[in-house]
């Protein structure tokens, strides 16, 4: 679940997830109430990047979802049925079985004040979603992003539907609070942050890789889209502590003046993250290490590093971003 602030803030975000699927060759589902209408095309569709040849060669496909609007508000889901055949069809034809979708009618739905039928329709994708991932190691990664207004939720009466919304999503992303939710349990309205004193956009001018270490691929995304509108540029995002590792050897081969900061979570697959924080520690391109984590009792006491820090998630993102603040400030002394 997408939570945007307005509708700009809506486009960039599906313009960046459409586009980072095409480079990492999923197939791209962009469904919305407002697929060809001129105004949408020209600030989203003209944004995708070679939209034409993706088109033709089918990585991307462009729904028009006002006829599944008409139904759903009779409650009638059969479009969307045969929208899932036709997304199966292309899935099999496919190497990459790997799929993201941005899917736009409970949210329209929503706003309109058709609660029920939002709901009906994010429970159909939801059951859709865990039956798709069922055997995702075996099809490939998949994600389905439903955007929602944020300001609606906390208004009478949208305020008395938003929680059946909310448990229809693993993971709720709020764009405008830079919040990650997990659950809608710890579903909370969360004040703005204050600003930095000091812009993040200028610390970041020095030589600074940002390594984050993190297996959830949604995730992944939302680390890219916030950290690159925060200015910072030199951002390297892996799914593994191998990966990561190989990421700081690459580092360290540009120039020994770079600086390495690593956002390492606990849960990476392949080598447990103490053992990869113990050969970070070792290397000198890296300056910190911040731990994310779900586990509240994250025992750091074997690693050798007075430098690090603990996130856990769910967390804010301006936390982070003061840490890496805080941490490119002190290379500077």
């Amino acid at each position: 679940m997408l939570l945007y602030e307005n509708n700009s803030e809506r486009d960039i975000a599906t313009i960046d997830y459409i586009n980072r699927g095409l480079q990492e060759n999923q197939l791209c589902v962009y469904a919305s109430v407002n697929a060809y209408d001129k105004r949408n095309s020209s600030k989203v569709l003209s944004k995708i990047k070679d939209y034409k040849e993706n088109i033709n060669k089918r990585n991307l496909l462009i729904i028009n979802l006002k006829p599944f609007y008409n139904s759903a508000v009779r409650e009638d889901l059969t479009p969307f049925e045969e929208l899932r055949t036709q997304i199966q069809q292309e899935l099999e034809r496919r190497n990459n079985k790997s799929l993201i979708i941005v899917a736009d009618c409970a949210d329209n739905l929503f706003q309109n004040q058709y609660f029920d039928q939002s709901e009906l329709v994010e429970s159909w994708w939801h059951r859709v979603y865990r039956e798709w991932t069922q055997h995702e190691q075996e099809k490939g990664h998949i994600t389905i992003i439903c955007p929602h207004l944020d300001l609606l939720l906390y208004k009478h009466p949208f305020d008395f539907h938003k929680y059946k919304i909310f448990d229809n999503h693993s993971i709720t992303i709020n764009i405008p609070d830079r919040t990650i939710i997990t659950s809608s349990r710890c579903v909370q309205r969360i004040e703005k942050q204050p600003e930095p004193a000091e812009p993040i956009v200028s610390l970041v001018e020095s030589q600074t890789h940002i390594l984050v270490a993190e297996p959830e691929p949604d995730l992944q995304y939302i680390y890219n889209i916030w950290l690159r509108s925060s200015g910072f540029k030199n951002i390297l995002i892996t799914d593994s502590g191998i990966k990561c590792l190989a990421e700081i050897t690459k580092i360290e081969k540009i120039s020994q003046k770079s600086n390495a900061i690593v956002i390492l979570d606990s849960h990476i697959r392949d080598i447990p993250f103490v053992e990869v924080a113990k050969q970070i520690v070792n290397r000198k391109s890296c300056k910190q290490i911040i731990f994310t984590t779900t586990l509240p009792n994250i025992d750091l006491t074997c690693i050798d590093n007075n430098n690090s820090a603990i996130l856990l998630k769910p967390f804010e993102f301006p936390e982070l971003l003061s840490l890496l603040g805080n941490s490119i400030r002190d290379q500077r002394k």
